[in-house]
């Protein structure tokens, strides 16, 4: 019996063994407290994605559209393809078809060939352990997605997926590329319209939760909660698409034309709104492909001899960029308007101020050059401001002094960001007051448009203040939001920063650039009928100049052979050009620059202008301003030739002289057969119809076109009379304009009597 426990000794096991399940119990309780309340959400959530499951009904993003109409952006219903390698190695991987085929074998056939995508991908996607979503192709369109459902169906695979979400498509390709912009591969905004309005465009994804059973598939819709998506709102510019194809056509032709190295930007504002009507980067780029390269950018990649620092993704940021926000240059002559204006309103000059100019003006010991070497001469204002004529600014702006002259350029908004509803946009690089007060040099460089350097949405802002009365507008390209219900959620209208000249010194402005225009001597974007006020620029690359030297020096210093094989730097230009109309009421500006043309010709009154006096042409009659003509000009309006074919040659003759031409009668028949030129055409008044009588003496492209490229006005009437031509001009009737352009190419083969569009300007240096 003694070696029975005794009773204290019960009392301790007890005791033990009490504290030890009251221990268990608390570490019990303790885990449970940590599970239900402090982990409860992580469990929950674990719990919900094994027994919930979630389908994502994708929110469609809204369209954007121009200004007409045009539907420039839009999505479409579009298929993501996936596999869940889960249920592949569980259901599918090893089933055969009726006739004994591999199943797995069939999928990667069908994918590999409808799909695009590898064998090697779809085998890697069916190995992945431990996921049910592996991504085989994203925005997979509808005949695709009805083969693969096909498939899935036919074979009866379950592995096998689509998920329905969205594609962007842009259908008119790259109709204001660099002002639409694009998404990234998430399906976000990431350059222009796409990315600045964002979102408003990208709506919110709807949801579906659903139960599922203890197979992984989902019970009936009683167990599943609807959360609907809601699509993005429309954007609504201020583009308008047919001024748009007006000025990428244009532009590309100068740029083309030109062999301009740094390609080229225009804006077509409204003047009494600040809305943009048009806003191009030549050369563009298609939207639907927005990753490839040009051909000239492709061949410059594979170029071994390129400058390393250029990449494929440095080209394609080149490409993008909206050079109309996001390039600075010096402007050249145009900012001319700016001294101008704000002379004239400080009352420093009037229209009958008198400069003179010998061709070069010095400014604290520094002799700075007139584009004309040999000097102006005495000459007005409105003869400096025709002229170009640097040392007559250098005058004004020295006369206007420091202080003002930063007062203006801040008032023009010459040191600010426009502010434009784009992103990208950056500032200018313009000097401050104090640079201007410590240096007379930088004053009167910076007066005729030389040391600073302004974006282009810059310059036709301020442009537009000085002829519209006065007023610095907000330029903006977006007219509205609107829901799926056509509500207006954002609007944007006319914003006035704020007056920077008087109305009356704007309407001497207005009145100094129309004279410019109609100038027979700086009329390069003349067009009969219209009143039109303009301004060149030929600006200096000083900084492109500067950075190309001492990239050069680096070279030579290096590498002396590799140096030998290039270029030296050599001064580069932007030549530009910036007109309005009418001229006595603005309604449209328009602003050209051309970066680096071809050194042949460089001058923005030769190069930018006649772009300009293209849109023009185009566009006035586009928006319902039709020409009225001068009593001058209505002696070489165009009139329509009769149709006489198959008339009695009497009766043929009669009818054309009635209408003003000259009639030539080949051959001794009764009835024309033929008549050069033909009823589809036009000529002024005075022109030579020929009419063919009799077999045999119908016309033949008998007469090689000859290059008129720098003939003068009479030199070219002489030659087309001797070779039996029809002239029409078009630009400066002045008898100094030389030929800028002809329609038809020198060489070609054409008949007598053909009708020759000749466009004449002045050949000069006048910026």
């Amino acid at each position: 019996m003694a070696d029975l426990p005794s009773v204290k000794m019960k009392k301790r096991a007890n005791i033990a063994i009490m504290m030890g399940t009251l221990a268990f119990a608390a570490v019990v309780a303790g885990n449970l407290f940590k599970i239900m309340v402090v982990d409860a959400k992580f469990y929950q959530d674990k719990a919900d994605s094994t027994q919930f499951g979630a389908t994502k009904l994708p929110a469609s993003r809204g369209a954007i559209y121009s200004s007409d109409g045009k539907i420039l952006a839009q999505s479409a219903t579009a298929f993501t393809v996936f596999l869940d390698p889960v249920t592949f190695r569980k259901n599918d991987e090893n089933k055969k078809t009726e006739e004994g085929q591999s199943v797995k074998e069939l999928m990667i056939s069908f994918l590999s060939d409808n799909l695009g995508v590898s064998d090697l991908t779809i085998e890697k996607a069916m190995r992945v352990k431990n996921s049910q979503y592996e991504v085989l192709a994203k925005e997979i369109e509808l005949p695709v997605s009805d083969k693969i459902n096909a498939f899935i169906e036919k074979h009866g695979i379950t592995s096998l997926k689509l998920e329905e979400n969205t594609k962007r498509y842009y259908p008119q390709d790259d109709l204001a590329a660099s002002v639409v912009g694009f998404l990234n591969y998430d399906g976000d905004g990431q350059y222009g319209i796409e990315y600045k309005y964002n979102e408003y465009l990208s709506g919110v994804d709807g949801v579906i939760i659903s139960a599922k059973d203890a197979e992984n598939e989902q019970m009936p819709y009683r167990y599943s909660k609807l959360y609907e998506a809601k699509d993005g709102n429309s954007v609504h510019l201020t583009i308008d698409s047919m001024i748009q194809y007006y000025v990428e056509s244009a532009l590309d032709s100068a740029v083309e034309d030109h062999g301009a190295k740094e390609n080229g930007c225009a804006i077509v504002m409204n003047a009494k709104t600040g809305a943009v009507l048009a806003m191009y980067t030549a050369p563009g780029f298609d939207l639907n492909n927005k990753g490839v390269l040009s051909e000239a950018d492709q061949l410059l990649l594979e170029d071994e001899s390129r400058n390393k620092d250029i990449t494929e993704a440095n080209l394609l940021e080149k490409m993008w960029k909206n050079k109309a926000i996001s390039t600075i240059n010096e402007p050249g002559s145009v900012f001319k308007v700016f001294t101008s204006s704000a002379a004239l309103e400080e009352k420093k000059v009037s229209f009958d101020s008198s400069f003179t100019c010998n061709g070069v003006y010095e400014v604290w010991g520094e002799k700075i050059g007139c584009h004309k070497k040999t000097g102006h001469g005495v000459q007005t204002f409105l003869d400096a401001l025709s002229n170009s004529c640097n040392p007559a600014f250098m005058q004004i702006g020295l006369e206007l002094g420091a202080e003002k002259f930063s007062y203006y350029a801040d008032a023009f908004g010459l040191r600010e960001k426009t502010g434009i509803d784009l992103p990208g946009e950056v500032n200018s690089a313009f000097v401050t007051g104090n640079e201007l007060m410590d240096s007379d040099v930088t004053l009167a460089s910076s007066s005729f448009g030389q040391t600073n350097s302004l974006t282009a949405i810059q310059m036709i802002t301020g442009y537009t203040a000085a002829i519209n009365g006065g007023y610095l507008l907000k330029p903006y390209v977006v007219d509205k939001v609107v829901d799926s219900e056509n509500n207006i959620i954002k609007k944007n209208e006319k914003t006035i920063k704020r007056q920077v000249i008087s109305a009356e010194t704007s309407a001497l402005m207005r009145e100094a650039l129309q004279n410019n225009v109609d100038s027979k001597s700086t009329g390069n974007a003349y067009i009969s009928g219209y009143k039109i006020g303009g301004k060149s620029g030929t600006a200096e690359k000083l900084s492109k100049l500067d950075s190309d030297t001492r990239e050069y020096k680096k070279i030579l210093a290096e590498n002396p052979e590799k140096a030998a094989s290039l270029q030296a730097p050599v001064k580069q230009y932007v030549a530009s050009y910036c007109a309005f109309a009418p001229a006595d009421d603005p309604e449209i500006v328009v602003y050209v620059a051309v970066d680096e043309p071809d050194l042949s010709d460089y001058y923005g009154s030769s190069v930018a202008a006649p772009c300009v006096r293209k849109i023009m042409e185009d566009v006035l009659p586009y928006m319902g301003y039709y020409p009225e003509y001068t009593e001058e000009e209505l002696l070489n309006i165009d009139v329509r030739i009769p149709d006489v074919e198959d008339m009695d040659t009497k009766s043929a003759v009669s009818e054309l002289e009635k209408a003003g031409f000259e009639v030539d009668v080949r051959g001794e028949g009764e009835n024309v057969i033929a008549q050069v030129p033909s009823f589809t055409n036009s000529m002024p008044s005075g022109g030579k119809v020929i009419l063919y009588t009799e077999p045999g003496t119908e016309p033949e492209d008998n007469i090689v076109m000859p290059n008129l490229k720098k003939m003068k006005i009479k030199e070219v009437n002489d030659l087309f009379s001797k070779l039996g031509l029809n002239l029409k001009t078009t630009g400066s009737q002045n008898e100094d304009a030389v030929v800028l352009s002809q329609s038809v190419d020198e060489n070609t083969l054409i008949k007598e009597g053909t009708i020759v569009s000749v466009h004449f300007g002045i050949d000069n240096q006048s910026g």
